[in-house]
């Protein structure tokens, strides 16, 4: 059971938290290589291939993952609010079928949807039935169909798995409570002997808690993941809050659930909803999880997830405090662990609200002064997200700035896909419009309005998802820091393979910087970085001392030539 107190303790000294336990929200379901400094320069430019120090890794053993995790970008969709194809106002499966072509223009390689199964909720985390279909959302078939047409373009398919709890309205449940002598008594966990009292998430007891030590519950849950592998040939399950479940029941799964056909399938992903420090996240890559959210990094960046204001993008506290979070895993992690990098999900405040949290009035209001900084922050949120290690998550409407908070519970941060500048349309839901939400028409905010515009968010997304597919050192590269001890608030890093240099300066303050950066770890000599969303180059100079001017909110993106 978590802990209410202490999670306000954490969220209120969230630098120290990290450093031992982030505890799971209230939902009501809604090492690091370092580079040997080269101490002489010539005249003449030397490429280098970078010396490493030897640096603490990891002494577990490497484990297998799907190699293609490292390679996508992934998209986290809420079916309801996402693309409607009967016109009932809520989006289903055959809405996000019809929206492949715009992912697949995106860059997006992976598409994980929040449940999809029958739920009496809007949010579908208290599952009834998990061999079936949510009917707002379609059927079976329509699974099926969505998963071989995404196939065809080399998009994965990722489901939302719940196993720590299910509905109270689950025929189970309803069979079991208040009834010992029911076949599912041992389902679920009691806490009297009357059975009318019981475990449950968070503080929300219409979702009871499953007890997987029950060898049939155990193997009721396995089966119905098997269930859709061989169904709807799906690539992976996220799973959802993690630290409920024993790690010999993730063990288990993941020994059965990787097995089928026959095989064992290394290409099938596991990624595992751990909300914790990464202290406490390591344990799950021994033998349970390829991939976990990076909720250490994401807490360094963002600072809260359901209070706007403290985001080190916003020069609240140090925008480079991320970096021993990566040191920590580098050392904690087993060889091969994946990762997944976010800047907001369906249980978050949405990035955007965090980055105008100093020039927005509440809920449904308009905006009262932005001084021209909500586009160049959203792009310097991007531009990190997709240059950082790991694989990153963009979350449905991020690309194209959504605003949503709190202030209505989570709905405010699972609004309708914007489609239109109007707001109406076809594919347009409408579930949840109410006058007080924040997407507006004709506000600049929807795909309509920023497609194809050179400098709208939309544009910068998709060529940051494309240059991250172009360069291996982007995807695979060592993340190396940067210091320029002049400008607290602005992050460099490099990220490098034996092949190729990037250097990442971000610029996270409303005055310009002129930073300067030792490179000569990667060259000798006079040297050349050459932006590459730009391909402007930057003047020539030496290695040892490059020296570039980073306009106010801006990001560079830069070769190493």
């Amino acid at each position: 059971m978590f802990k209410p107190v202490l999670f306000a303790v954490c969220l209120t000294l969230l630098s120290s938290c990290n450093s031992f336990t982030n505890i799971p929200p209230t939902a009501t379901r809604t090492s690091i290589p370092t580079l040997q400094t080269v101490a002489t320069a010539t005249n003449q430019p030397t490429a280098l291939r970078p010396t490493r120090v030897p640096s603490p890794t990891s002494a577990k053993p490497s484990i297998q993952t799907p190699a293609w995790f490292n390679d996508v970008v992934l998209y986290e969709i809420f079916p309801r609010s996402f693309n409607d194809s009967n016109g009932d106002g809520i989006g289903d499966l055959k809405g996000i079928t019809q929206k492949l072509d715009y992912l697949k223009g995106l860059g997006i390689g992976a598409v994980w949807l929040t449940p999809i199964f029958p739920s009496p909720s809007y949010h579908g985390y208290d599952t009834t039935d998990y061999y079936k279909i949510n009917p707002d959302f379609g059927t079976e078939q329509d699974l099926i169909d969505l998963a071989n047409k995404a196939h065809k373009r080399n998009i994965k398919i990722i489901l939302d798995f719940v196993a720590g709890h299910t509905s109270d309205k689950h025929p189970f449940f309803q069979d079991a409570f208040g009834n010992p002598q029911s076949k599912y008594a041992k389902w679920y966990r009691w806490l009297d002997d009357e059975h009318r009292k019981y475990e449950y998430f968070g503080a929300s007891p219409d979702l009871p808690s499953l007890n997987q030590d029950n060898p049939e519950t155990r193997a009721y849950l396995i089966d119905a993941a098997k269930y859709w592998i061989e169904k709807a040939n799906i690539d992976g399950y996220r799973l959802d809050y993690a630290l409920g479940v024993s790690h010999d029941f993730w063990k288990a799964f993941r020994a059965q659930v990787k097995t089928f056909r026959g095989n064992v399938s290394a290409d099938f992903l596991l990624l595992g909803e751990v909300w914790t420090s990464g202290l406490k996240i390591a344990p799950y890559y021994d033998n349970e999880f390829d991939a976990t959210f990076n909720f250490p990094v994401y807490f360094d960046l963002m600072g809260s997830h359901e209070r706007v204001g403290s985001s080190a993008l916003l020069g609240k506290g140090s925008p480079a405090s991320f970096e021993s979070s990566l040191k920590a895993q580098k050392r904690l992690y087993n060889p091969g662990a994946q990762t997944v990098q976010f800047l907001n999900n369906h249980d978050t405040v949405r990035v955007m609200s965090q980055l105008l949290a100093d020039c927005l009035a509440p809920a449904g209001a308009q905006i009262i002064d932005c001084t021209n900084q909500e586009m160049p922050r959203a792009k310097l949120a991007a531009t990190l997200l997709l240059t950082l290690p790991a694989t990153p998550m963009i979350y449905y409407g991020e690309e194209i700035g959504m605003r949503g908070d709190k202030s209505d519970g989570d709905k405010t941060v699972r609004e309708p896909m914007d489609w239109y500048a109007s707001e109406s349309g076809a594919g347009m839901t409408s579930w949840y419009k109410p006058a007080t939400r924040f997407n507006q028409p004709n506000d600049g905010i929807s795909v309509e309005e920023q497609r194809d515009k050179n400098d709208s968010l939309l544009e910068h997304y998709r060529a940051l998802v494309a240059l991250r597919a172009t360069h291996d050192a982007l995807r695979h590269g060592e993340f190396v820091p940067l210091a320029d001890s002049n400008h607290k608030l602005v992050i460099a890093f490099a990220r490098v393979t034996n092949d190729e240099t990037i250097v990442v300066a971000l610029n996270t303050a409303s005055q310009s910087a002129t930073v300067s950066l030792d490179l000569s770890a990667f060259a000798r000599g006079e040297i050349t970085l050459t932006d590459l969303l730009t391909h402007n180059p930057l003047a020539s100079a030496n290695a040892a001392q490059f020296s570039f001017t980073l306009a106010p909110l801006s990001a560079n993106i830069l070769q190493l030539d």
